[in-house]
């Protein structure tokens, strides 16, 4: 039901696999655009097939031209009622560990105006690990959080509500984190 409970919205998941990309869009279905590396776009055929569904591909190493390149996907939320999917790690990890949020995604939730709705899918490192090519069999759970109001955000309060979400991922994933020294 969260998939359906507040679209559009800006979706968010742990990345741990190429996997992931067709998880969230057998899950999602439709209205839907996304954030990927600009080096995706060179992969044959899965570059051409996520820039037709409406990626916006970003250089992360560019913070000022990876903000400006995001923009268009405000007007594609507000206008085309498009909802987006973001990785907050900003890359796939090594491990099923949760990595460090960066706060891309709680920033455009929050100048679109619409939620955040963490999905959190477990055990997709096992279908399709980093650096393998061929993925394999496995089961995967998926878990589809409440939907996260940024209507009361700002800029001044963004790194706590990106703590919060993180801990909600943090509880689904049943990772304590050790609290700061």
């Amino acid at each position: 039901k969260n998939l359906w409970a507040a679209r559009p919205c800006v979706f968010i998941f742990h990345h741990q696999s190429k996997a992931d990309v067709v998880i969230l869009a057998k899950l999602i279905r439709k209205d839907m655009g996304g954030i990927g590396k600009q080096e995706i776009r060179k992969i044959p055929l899965l570059g051409k097939v996520m820039e037709m569904a409406g990626t916006v591909f970003i250089d992360r190493a560019d913070t000022a031209n990876a903000i400006k390149a995001m923009e268009p996907l405000v007007e594609a939320i507000k206008k085309e009622r498009r909802s987006i999917c973001i990785a907050p790690e900003g890359t796939r990890t090594l491990s099923p560990k949760l990595g460090p949020f960066k706060k891309g995604a709680f920033h455009l939730a929050m100048q679109a105006g619409v939620p955040i709705v963490p999905i959190v899918i477990h055990n997709a490192g096992e279908v399709s690990p980093k650096n393998e090519f061929v993925m394999r069999g496995a089961t995967v759970r998926v878990e589809v959080l409440a939907p996260v109001d940024t209507a009361g955000w700002s800029a001044r309060t963004m790194g706590a509500h990106v703590a919060e979400v993180r801990a909600m991922f943090l509880g689904a994933l049943g990772q304590a984190e050790a609290p700061p020294k």
